[in-house]
């Protein structure tokens, strides 16, 4: 694979802001869902739920922030630095944060021409699939 070369490797998650993440968690369980509730440190207090589809990885994240009032999707990327390089060539791509440790890998967040917000996750070595 040349060195400016990247791929796609899986949609991760969808980020959706709710206004009620109890009336949100109780919908979307209705129709299928398995819920994992995130709390507050120190608190019983959720913020956040992990909607996990019955079948693949994917999951839905809801959350109440209502600063981040849009939708952003998570994808992971073979070569962060890579893609990072490549889609700087692109005057329509925004850079919202360059890529940066994020916990247990490496992310960067893009708003692409559509003004849609995209996070570009690396995937570890390990876990990459021949396709």
């Amino acid at each position: 694979m040349p060195q400016d070369d990247f791929k796609y490797c899986r949609l991760s998650h969808v980020k959706l802001y709710v206004p009620d993440l109890q009336a949100a968690v109780a919908y979307y369980q209705e129709a299928g869902l398995r819920a994992e509730l995130v709390t507050l440190p120190d608190t019983n207090e959720a913020h956040r739920a992990r909607l996990f589809f019955p079948e693949g990885e994917a999951y839905l994240e809801l959350h109440t922030d209502a600063r981040q009032q849009f939708t952003d999707v998570q994808v992971t990327v073979s070569q962060l630095d890579q893609a990072y390089h490549l889609l700087s060539r692109q005057p329509t791509v925004m850079w919202l944060q360059p890529p940066h440790d994020a916990g247990e890998r490496r992310q960067a967040t893009l708003r692409g021409p559509d003004g849609n917000v995209l996070i570009l996750a690396e995937e570890p070595l390990s876990a990459l699939r021949d396709d």
